[in-house]
């Protein structure tokens, strides 16, 4: 039967005590950053956020006309700041109709709010693109003046933190996007039907 010389078992148990550590590591690494995250969350749900529509600029649609009504049972809010790709997400706009378009039996007391605060160079172009997205008539709103994040500032600075689901109060119920997690999108939907009902 073939033996392992001495050497060979040394770098052998060695191998196993460095791959060891890395796994624990790792596991000290997600469980931070599940610690991290939970505790970011928890300072949002502990606060209010602020809507201060009336002071950002509405991009009309030709089919819709001025609208910063924000007095929904619940509110949909997703924020794009200047820390991320403007021009990408005004692309992805188009991702959310789906999700918009099964809650339409709610869109009395559902809205949704799409904010950005693109970098000062990059306002034209986001403007310009938002406003000729053909088939998405929903709001979005240009921070041009960085009211959103100066009227909120316990908001994280990490994007995936930025989108949420607020009731009649502007209490946070639910934080991340639906459209990028299955769980995520689950509990948005059971807020949803507890709130509003069952879909139509």
């Amino acid at each position: 039967m073939w033996k392992l010389s001495q050497e060979a078992m040394n770098k052998f148990m060695l191998m196993i005590f460095f791959l060891f550590l890395l796994v624990l590591g790792y596991a000290y690494v997600c469980n931070d950053d599940t610690r991290v995250m939970k505790e970011k969350i928890g300072i949002l749900k502990q606060n209010k956020i602020s809507l201060p529509l009336e002071r950002m600029k509405y991009i009309c649609h030709r089919s819709m006309g001025e609208n910063t009504q924000i007095n929904k049972s619940l509110k949909f809010v997703s924020y794009s700041d200047s820390m991320a790709c403007s021009s990408c997400a005004v692309d992805k706009l188009y991702t959310w109709i789906d999700l918009i378009r099964k809650t339409e039996s709610y869109k009395n007391k559902l809205g949704y709010y799409f904010i950005f605060f693109p970098k000062m160079k990059e306002w034209a172009n986001v403007e310009f693109a938002i406003s000729t997205l053909s088939h998405f008539n929903y709001p979005v709103y240009m921070d041009t003046l960085g009211i959103f994040e100066r009227s909120n500032p316990h908001l994280p600075h990490n994007q995936m933190f930025h989108t949420f689901l607020l009731d009649e109060n502007n209490n946070v119920l639910l934080v991340g996007n639906p459209l990028e997690n299955e769980k995520i999108e689950e509990m948005f939907w059971q807020i949803v039907e507890e709130k509003l009902g069952k879909r139509e």
